[in-house]
């Protein structure tokens, strides 16, 4: 950042200043390249943007962000709680880079009742909710959603089955032998006992467990008195399992609420906060996040912009959020979290026993597992310095791109890379490509498409600092002679090929002058390396795998004009085979869900004409 540049950052700014209204809303900082730098909210947008041109009012961050403004966008709100929804919102859509990022951008699962069919279906659900489906949640993770619905089963057997499934099956399937299911697909049960197990489950669920156990302990008993005393007894399994839930439900929550818990902790300027999800008085899990954070922020304030932003992602709002330490702006807070909810919604310090056993578990967890992180991200922050110092790179280790290439006796080739940090591997980065032009025998040929590919400027903004090639010199000088061609000189390069017998541990190095470089088999860093090969080559034959799979469930219907995937799928569960498909007249066709009569027709004359 220089002088000049702030100061023609600040003569924007005051040129601005002087179109701006003193309504509520949120303002947009943008550069020269359209890029947007900030997004922020104000009561009064003319005075919060005219509060940038005072740099002596600003830290060294915010002054790098004002020498890069060129213009400042702004949109009018209603009112200042409305303006913080709007940019939690836009901070979500637009990432920009001075803005502290919720990292773990996820939508959390659920678990829904569907009531559009006549046998009520339990399921995991992400994403849009559907109008008359009933859903239970947030879960902290799919792996507390499927520890749910497996203990549901056990006492609520109702379907999870795909309503095609329950319509065209003739016997029941493995769920109903080992007692998780009615089987209502074959009507071995009626539909008033089945809506009955649904109603308990929904009373349940709303945290009406002792409702749930009297009426259990009715149809035991009743089951007892007439004799039947083998249903009896699987009543009694079902009341115990359900007063075990009960029980360790009580140790953790008291009995107590639907809330969440949001528990912060730091070491060093590095933040973990702690999200504990309780829904009627059940503990559905809880999540750590690391959201990225400036040195200048504290706990108070990265709570409360955390918060908005997490509830701009999650649509189930409780109406009691507790939080281990006080906010800035909590009453603003509170008041656009009940604009979106439509709902009262407090936000409070923990202050009754059973809260703040609840808070005080977080605060441990989220320690704990900061602390994890920290040792982690400082062994590989020392690894990287090792890696830059070994092979002479030029720039610190940011970013780190190891490229693969698989192929089953030159058929079906891909190329792909994965990526890696400071924080390890980024799984949302990982890319393939299906290979075009070269050959599916051309190992150099492949490596060159997919570079080639990956680093076309116009499709990618951000580069690594370094590239890692899976193969020896050959691919080392394909890859240099690539980034010759696009005059790409700020990526460094490395191979790595196997040694004599190929067996690993006998792996050799080179650096981007062809040199060999050393690397004893005792050193961390040669595990490091390893492990950053292993993991592109295992994406590498993932992703080729599951393309040859694909490809092998092929058949003659994918050749037939407009049968996709679901209809295909719909056929093969109807019919049971590609042979009862083809004996199939057009009328049987027409049975099918999703099979109209003219594509029934164009199924029935092209097997007709084959």
């Amino acid at each position: 950042m220089s002088l000049l540049s702030l100061e023609k950052g600040i003569e924007n700014i005051k040129k601005i200043v002087a179109n701006l209204p003193s309504n509520s809303g949120v303002y947009k900082m943008i550069s020269i390249r359209n890029e947007v730098l900030y997004v922020g909210k104000a009561k009064n947008l003319n005075k919060r943007v005219k509060s940038y041109s005072n740099p002596m009012k600003l830290n060294y961050r915010l002054q790098k962000m004002v020498s890069l403004i060129e213009k400042i966008d702004f949109i009018i709100t209603k009112n200042e709680a409305y303006a913080l929804l709007l940019e939690a919102s836009l901070i979500k859509e637009l990432k920009p880079k001075f803005n502290i990022l919720l990292k773990d951008d996820k939508t959390y699962p659920y678990i829904t009742l569907r009531k559009s069919h006549k046998w009520c279906q339990i399921k995991k659900h992400r994403g849009k909710k559907i109008d008359g489906d009933k859903y239970y949640g947030p879960f902290a993770s799919v792996y507390h959603v499927n520890n749910t619905l497996d203990t549901l089963q056990k006492i609520f057997p109702i379907r999870t089955c795909t309503d095609h499934e329950i319509e065209n099956r003739k016997r029941p399937c493995i769920q109903y032998e080992i007692k998780r299911c009615t089987a209502p697909c074959t009507q071995l049960i009626n539909i008033t006992d089945y809506n009955k197990i649904v109603q308990n489950l929904e009373s349940f669920l709303l945290g009406k467990e002792n409702k749930v156990l009297k009426n259990l302990i009715v149809e035991m008993n009743i089951l007892s008195e007439s004799m039947h005393y083998e249903k009896a007894a699987t009543f009694r399994d079902k009341i115990r399992s359900l007063e075990k839930i009960n029980q360790s439900n009580n140790k953790e929550s008291n009995n107590l609420i639907s809330a969440d818990f949001f528990c912060i902790t730091n070491i060093e300027n590095t933040f973990a906060i702690e999200i504990i999800f309780f829904r009627n008085g059940k503990n559905f899990g809880s999540n750590t996040h690391y959201p990225y954070v400036y040195k200048e922020e504290d706990s108070r304030s990265l709570l409360s912009k955390f918060i908005a932003q997490f509830y701009n992602n999650n649509e189930n709002i409780p109406n009691k959020i507790f939080i281990s330490c006080d906010i800035r702006e909590k009453k603003l807070l509170q008041k656009a979290l009940q604009i979106k909810n439509k709902n009262k919604v407090e936000i409070k310090l923990a202050k009754t026993s059973g809260y703040i056993k609840i808070i005080t578990q977080g605060l441990r967890t989220a320690k704990t597992n900061l602390a994890n992180k920290m040792s982690n991200l400082s062994n590989v922050k020392k690894l990287h310095n090792q890696l830059q110092c070994r092979f002479k790179i030029p720039k610190k280790i940011k970013k780190i791109e190891v490229y693969d290439n698989s192929h089953f006796s030159g058929k079906e080739a891909i190329g792909s890379y994965i990526v890696a940090d400071e924080n390890g591997f980024l799984k949302k980065e990982y890319r393939k490509f299906n290979i075009r032009e070269a050959s599916s025998n051309d190992d150099y040929g492949m490596m060159k498409e997919v570079l080639t590919r990956r680093f076309n400027i116009q499709k990618f903004k951000s580069f690594p600092n370094l590239v890692i090639v899976d193969g020896g010199l050959g691919q080392l000088s394909v890859a240099k002679s690539v980034f010759e061609e696009l005059k790409i000189k700020s990526v460094y390069i490395i191979a790595i090929s196997k040694g004599k017998m190929r067996n690993s541990s006998n792996e050799i190095f080179y650096n981007v002058l062809g040199d060999k470089i050393y690397l004893e088999k005792t050193e961390p860093l040669f595990y490091y390396m390893l492990r950053l090969r292993d993991e592109a080559h295992r994406f590498a034959i993932t992703t080729h795998r599951n393309k040859r799979n694909k490809n092998i469930f092929r058949s003659e219907i994918d050749n037939i004009e407009n049968i996709g995937p679901k209809r295909k799928k719909n056929l093969i569960l109807y019919f049971g085979s590609l042979e009862e498909i083809k004996k199939a007249e057009i009328n049987q066709l027409q049975k099918v869900p999703g099979i109209n009569k003219n594509v029934a027709e164009s199924i029935y004359n092209y097997f007709k004409a084959t």
